[in-house]
């Protein structure tokens, strides 16, 4: 019988491509919860001058669900088959705490249907999606890792977004 991470895991990555083919909310990027940056090329440098924030829309109200201090570490730009150029993001414990809490608060794991995120860099809009059942449900419940990734259209969008998150002068 396969664990429940399992499941999350499998449920999340289904979800990619599911927004991977969504049309109307595309943008320059998007956000999925598998990737991390476990891959060793990940810095904790984050410039303290981006002004990275996600929030939560739902039912009319948004909620901060993390912004630029909560990114404890930026992986390096990849290019994926199936998803394109994509950057790996990964959240302080504080970031995971924060998003969790809003999650279980708003009881995402039922809403999730109605549920945005959107996802602005220095007052511009990256991205705005869904959230898929199984990523919800592991958010509500305090079982999301805190790893996301977001992908882009071309790989001039993510080397962008990458180089305005990490502070290169300490990297």
């Amino acid at each position: 019988m396969p664990t429940r991470r399992w499941v999350v895991a499998c449920g999340s990555l289904l979800g990619v491509a599911g927004l991977a083919g969504c049309t109307g909310r595309e943008s320059s990027g998007s956000t999925t919860d598998t990737g991390g940056t476990a891959d060793g090329d990940a810095t904790s440098n984050i410039n303290d001058d981006a002004a990275l924030e996600a929030t939560l829309e739902l039912d009319g109200e948004k909620r901060v669900l993390f912004t630029d201090a909560d990114i404890a570490s930026v992986g390096a730009v990849s290019t994926g088959g199936r998803t394109g150029p994509s950057v790996p993001l990964e959240l302080s414990e504080a970031g995971t705490n924060s998003v969790t809490e809003t999650a279980d608060a708003v009881d995402l794991e039922t809403n999730n249907e109605q549920a945005m995120i959107a996802i602005t860099l220095d007052g511009e809009q990256v991205k705005r999606l869904g959230i898929n059942a199984a990523l919800a449900e592991a958010m509500a419940n305090g079982e999301w890792d805190g790893r996301f990734v977001l992908t882009f259209a071309d790989e001039t969008a993510a080397e962008s977004f990458h180089d305005r998150l990490v502070d290169e002068s300490t990297a």
